[in-house]
């Protein structure tokens, strides 16, 4: 009797009772694939960001603690791997822009200083990939992705300014570094 009694006392549920969702089912061999993959195209962008403007299929996978072959598996051609290590170049976050509502003389000192840190540390990856963008079209649409995103954020920072005007306060440096530079070859090719 007391158990009738004690089924009795219970409230009744709402409806079925559903069990919590279970989580897939994790693919060894896919997240084995997603490490490997992942583990390529950082190695690859270590390296180049050490310095190596194009590093061999032996130090990618030294680094990567991977077998060469592997690269190959993963990444039939050297376009396919250039791919995605552009991808996951651009994937990284952009550093934050001033606010809209602060002077304009702010933003431009804001903007000045975060270009050119943002541009000092992309150096090797924008040389090695201005190096191989003759041969690898991809190398070549990831240049123009990332001016496209430079100027977007001047375009947004600044968006009061001429164009002139900001082609000139962020070009006219850039162009004088270059006549330097230039100046100084012209003068070793001559006494050299």
């Amino acid at each position: 009797m007391t158990a009738s009694r004690t089924r009795a006392a219970r409230p009744k549920a709402a409806g079925p009772k559903t069990a919590p969702p279970t989580p897939a089912p994790v693919d060894g061999r896919r997240a084995r694939t997603t490490r490997t993959r992942d583990a390529i195209v950082g190695a690859l962008l270590e390296l180049v960001a050490g310095g190596e403007a194009a590093p061999t299929a032996a130090a990618i996978a030294a680094r990567a603690k991977v077998s060469v072959r592997s690269i190959a598996v993963h990444f039939p051609t050297r376009a396919a791997l250039f791919a995605a290590a552009a991808g996951r170049y651009h994937e990284r976050p952009m550093p934050p822009e001033p606010p809209a509502s602060a002077p304009v003389a702010q933003r431009l000192a804001a903007l000045l200083t975060t270009r050119a840190v943002e541009l000092e540390a992309s150096r090797p990856i924008r040389a090695a990939a201005a190096r191989l963008a003759g041969e690898f079209a991809v190398a070549a649409e990831a240049l123009a992705t990332s001016a496209q995103r430079r100027r977007d954020v001047v375009a947004r920072v600044l968006h009061e300014l001429p164009v002139g005007v900001v082609t000139a306060l962020l070009g006219g440096p850039f162009f004088l570094v270059l006549l330097v530079r230039g100046k100084r070859r012209a003068d070793l090719w001559r006494d050299g």
